[in-house]
């Protein structure tokens, strides 16, 4: 063989073994950010509470996705942030409102597309009956899901209340 064949018949094995090893080869591991997806989930709950005792309702209803359900004790479902927006306006205007919350379990999938935050909630209202402040404590349950953008939003907001059916809250 001459020199020329050589240097073609070299490279042509290198290539080729250069080949296999990239067909091996797996793409890395997607960078995991559970931690982080969680405190940021976390300090969003404790920014909810502000927006709460501050009443502003348009702060609150921007925390949900478009397509969020909020399904509150004894109230038709909420479907939609316009509905949401109404259900909040009508919950801060009530002149004994006051809701504030809990939050000992955060959670976010593997996938860090979907996550969670559990725990119990203290909402005073006036009573419809009795004309005085209502205190009702429950537990409550919100589903988040990761925006293109990285922002995390409420896509269904879930309470269950100790007060009976009997017991109006609004």
């Amino acid at each position: 063989m001459d020199h020329l064949a050589r240097l073609l018949c070299g490279r042509a094995l290198c290539l080729l073994a250069l080949l296999g090893v990239c067909a091996g080869c797996t793409p890395p591991q997607p960078r995991d950010t559970r931690a982080a997806d969680v405190q940021t989930i976390t300090e969003g709950e404790v920014l909810c509470v502000r927006h709460w005792s501050t009443r502003d309702a348009e702060r609150i209803v921007a925390r949900y996705a478009d397509d969020t359900t909020v399904m509150a004790p004894n109230m038709a479902p909420a479907i939609g942030r316009e509905a949401i927006r109404e259900m909040v306006k009508q919950l801060v205007r009530d002149g004994n409102f006051a809701l504030t919350f809990d939050v000992p379990r955060v959670e976010v999938a593997r996938s860090s597309d979907v996550g969670y935050a559990q725990g119990s909630y203290t909402l005073v209202t006036t009573g419809l009956a009795t004309k005085k402040p209502l205190t009702d404590r429950g537990t409550y349950l919100r589903i988040y899901r990761k925006q293109l953008d990285g922002a995390w939003k409420v896509l269904l907001d879930m309470r269950t209340s100790s007060l009976t059916a009997s017991s109006p809250l609004l």
